[in-house]
């Protein structure tokens, strides 16, 4: 039996321990890129278009009540379900690490320690194995840890705003569409991974209101609120949110980051897992867990932070349009109520090869709008629902042959 839950805890799950951490990262991010007028230009478009992706993914999930991964078997099949798996547990594995890397900066911060590889090797394998080792007590452990999180998250950023005096520069930079892409690069692999979660939903209309609640009321506000304090400031995202308020400000701001990391990497490591078990039925959830918590800890040596961008964009163009196949094919069963059969799948890997295509294409200069992990979903849309259209031509044909 699947333990069900209501929209608000739903919602803590998904904020406090999913995009808690990279949603103020993400504002800082675009920010310090693209000046503030585009970061909330993309930060209202990207979250937009996540938003209707996200109610159709929530109304897919109450319905089927399964996984990411078993989902992925329908439409890709046991054997293509790999590479579905592969996009969404590296996506995994590299915010982990990003993220036990500011979770270890700030620790040392913390108690003034100074820095060298050596010590923040060592601070990441501390605090990478207590992570793994949360993750054992299941998504109820997790749940508590997140509620915890949403509201530190929610006062640590508006009192940040409230007591800023911060001007916003004028911008020197044109007005571009280029954040969009990032927003929702930051976010599209938890989109998709949202069968994993909203399979709990009570109702269908629990899962819709979650869905709102995080695309429409949580992450657009934070997300603009994190481009506010980083705008015209250079450094760390620690560097941003401590400011210039004191040393009390200073711990809590550091705690928090600690607790909001540590909070974000429970579902990083949770999610991550279970789509490594899809890549072979001899792996068990707590065996993926701590092969996943290894990897993420070793990663998270390396400098990804620096390059969180470049991250972003491949993942984006990747995860877009594998979940736009999805998607698209789901919204195409439901008019047509014609099931998916195995002849199929063939036909959605040459659409997510399309998406995939048309992703690199706009990245490199030859764009559709200019928003590379849209471009990508446009893609992935075409090709689906011409793939679509031929698979029920040749059924028809079929079945007219058949019954001569």
């Amino acid at each position: 039996m699947i333990e069900q839950q209501n929209w608000w805890k739903l919602s803590s799950i998904q904020i406090g321990g999913v995009v808690c951490l990279p949603v103020i990262m993400i504002g800082q991010t675009i920010s310090q890129a693209y000046g503030f007028a585009s970061a909330v230009l993309g930060i209202l478009m990207g979250n937009a278009i996540l938003l209707m992706m996200g109610l159709i993914i929530a109304k897919m999930s109450c319905s089927n009540r399964k996984t990411t991964m078993e989902n992925a078997v329908e439409y890709f099949g046991e054997k293509g379900v790999a590479f579905f798996a592969l996009a969404l547990s590296t996506s995994s594995l590299v915010w982990f690490s990003v993220q036990l890397k500011v979770m270890s900066i700030s620790a040392l911060d913390l108690f003034a320690i100074k820095t060298s590889p050596l010590i923040e090797g060592l601070c990441n394998l501390v605090l990478g194995m207590l992570i793994t080792l949360i993750v054992y007590f299941g998504i109820k452990a997790m749940e508590i840890l997140s509620s915890l999180s949403m509201p530190l998250l929610l006062l640590t950023l508006a009192y940040a705003w409230y007591t800023t005096d911060k001007q916003i520069p004028a911008s020197t930079q044109p007005i571009t569409l280029g954040a969009v892409s990032t927003v929702i690069s930051m976010a599209i692999a938890y989109a998709i991974d949202l069968p994993t979660f909203m399979r709990h939903a009570k109702s269908t209309k629990h899962g819709i209101a979650s869905i709102v609640v995080i695309f429409v009321f949580t992450i657009p506000v934070l997300e603009i609120i994190g481009v506010y304090l980083a705008s015209g400031q250079s450094g760390t995202i620690l560097d941003v949110l401590k400011g210039h308020k004191g040393y009390l400000w200073t711990l809590w701001v550091t705690l928090f980051l600690i607790m909001a990391g540590w909070t974000t990497n429970n579902m990083n490591l949770y999610s991550g897992a279970v789509s490594m078990c899809s890549f072979s039925k001899k792996i068990s959830l707590s065996t993926a867990t701590l092969i996943f918590g290894g990897l993420g800890t070793i990663l998270a040596n390396f400098e990804l932070l620096k390059n969180l961008e470049t991250f972003l964009t491949a993942i984006g163009i990747i995860i877009a349009s594998m979940g736009t196949v999805v998607i698209t094919r789901y919204l195409v069963v439901q008019v047509s109520g014609r099931p998916i059969t195995p002849m199929d799948y063939p036909w959605h890997f040459l659409a997510w090869f399309i998406g995939v295509s048309v992703g690199i294409l706009s990245h490199y200069g030859y764009p559709i709008t200019t928003i590379t992990s849209v471009d990508a979903a446009i893609g992935a849309h075409v090709g689906t629902l011409l793939g679509s259209l031929l698979i029920l031509l040749n059924r028809k044909s079929y079945e007219e042959a058949y019954a001569r």
